[in-house]
């Protein structure tokens, strides 16, 4: 499932024009994989895929485990979710979004130990965490749901959240990337989103950067973040003071990015591969 000669010219070609170094690897061959988490204590990468309809309650989706070189180690690791998309480690745990629960499945055996609930919940998609305490994202409900001590909770709902698609962390706040407001049925949306401030204190939003495109993943290297554009397949640099850059440009369906160290790992969800990138 390893560099296609196709699809591996094809990246080549867009990340020369765009400034981007030469991509390390493409794995190729899954079925609208959408996020990816790096399990550094095992050195491997874990990759959701959806298997069919994003929004389908159908036991289709699964976990692929793969080096970091990019050969794929199990493409059944975990089996029978419905559509899984975001990922994130606490302690021993792998929490997956999927659409109305959070599972929690264990690092070391692939089981899954819990299935929560997310009551009210809609579509679940990204989770982050700092190994103690996650957050996770509603796309279609403007809302953000607290894990912690074992317990999802809904942390807040607000239309300012303007459809909140990718989470990330960062110290005393969560970065929240925004879909936009006024979606359409083709997801694109009648004014691009931004990425948002929420602080962990005061549960205040505020603007880091405006209208940036429809945020899928967010990822951090350096000083700088990442940001994904789904709809376009952007990729934008976004600076400390908000200044924004695109840096690459990908196809539709760039979905939730990851990184570790320099390197950036960009599931391409209509394309049906995953992309290793280094950065800058």
């Amino acid at each position: 499932m390893i560099k296609n000669a196709v699809v591996a010219g094809l990246v080549m070609a867009l990340m020369a024009s765009a400034g981007l170094a030469d991509e390390n690897w493409v794995a190729y061959g899954f079925d609208m994989p959408e996020s990816v988490a790096f399990d550094a204590p095992r050195d491997r990468v874990i990759l959701s895929t959806i298997i069919g309809d994003p929004s389908a309650a159908d036991g289709q989706g699964n976990l692929v485990l793969l080096t970091p070189e990019g050969e794929v180690i199990n493409d059944a690791w975990v089996t029978g979710l419905n559509a899984p998309k975001g990922l994130s480690i606490v302690g021993d745990m792998l929490l997956v979004a999927d659409l109305t629960q959070l599972h929690e499945v264990d690092l070391i055996t692939g089981e899954t130990r819990r299935s929560l609930d997310a009551p009210g919940a809609v579509f679940l998609n990204d989770v982050t965490s700092n190994g103690d305490v996650a957050f996770v994202s509603d796309l279609l409900s403007d809302s953000l749901w607290r894990y912690a001590d074992g317990e999802l909770t809904l942390w807040l709902s607000d239309p300012k959240l303007a459809h909140p698609n990718g989470v990330f962390l960062d110290g005393d706040r969560l970065l929240v990337g925004s879909w936009g407001v006024g979606l359409r049925d083709d997801f694109t949306t009648e004014v691009l989103g931004s990425l948002l401030s929420v602080s962990l204190e005061t549960r205040e939003i505020s603007v880091v950067a405006p209208e940036i495109g429809n945020i899928d993943g967010i990822t951090r290297i350096g000083n700088a973040f990442i940001v994904s554009d789904w709809v376009t397949g952007g990729l934008f640099e976004i600076s400390g003071e908000g200044d924004v850059l695109q840096i690459g440009q990908f196809g539709p369906g760039l979905a939730d990015i990851a990184s570790r160290g320099g390197t950036l790992y960009l599931p391409m969800m209509l394309d049906g591969t995953l992309v290793s990138q280094d950065y800058p």
